[in-house]
């Protein structure tokens, strides 16, 4: 995360050179030797990265960490306590859990009972009764679309009789 800090501050530090006789007609030299009083990273920092080798290597995976660092530190989180590196460490295991694999932090929470699904009666009375469960997601997309259970539940089976 530093590294990314530093090239940013380098970046910035940068001026555009001109050719060489501009600088000799107004007489100003310009010193290209003195390099920017840049910090180095702390040592949790550097473990940091050391752990995390996708940063500097996955640019998605990275921008999405430098941006987690302005919003902490704009929000007052110090980048030199565990807080800040557990903050982001969760975050990129929320939005990255692919790479991660089954170290994630969600394995650490104990296991909830889900609700069991509405059931819904069929949009006919024609063949023998035929119960539609809907899922708690399905449930809420017919909300989204303005719907009942009941009417999403028929569009669904009117869908499924016509892919067969």
């Amino acid at each position: 995360m530093n590294d990314a800090q530093l090239k940013l501050a380098q970046a910035k530090v940068l001026k555009p050179q001109y050719k060489t006789s501009q600088t000799q007609e107004s007489g100003v030299e310009l010193n290209q030797n003195s390099a920017p009083n840049i910090p180095k990273p702390d040592a949790k920092a550097q473990a940091w990265q050391d752990a995390n080798t996708w940063f500097g290597r996955d640019e998605e995976m990275t921008s999405l960490a430098l941006g987690l660092h302005e919003k902490l530190v704009r929000s007052g989180v110090n980048p030199s306590t565990d807080e800040y590196y557990r903050r982001i460490d969760e975050t990129m295991q929320k939005r990255f859990p692919e790479n991660f694999g089954e170290e994630s932090l969600e394995s650490d929470k104990p296991a909830q009972r889900k609700k069991p699904s509405n059931v819904v009666a069929p949009a006919t009375r024609s063949t023998a009764p035929k119960k539609v469960r809907l899922s708690k997601t399905q449930v809420a997309f017919a909300k989204k679309l303005k719907l009942t259970p009941e009417q999403y539940a028929r569009e669904m089976i009117k869908l499924e009789n016509a892919n067969g």
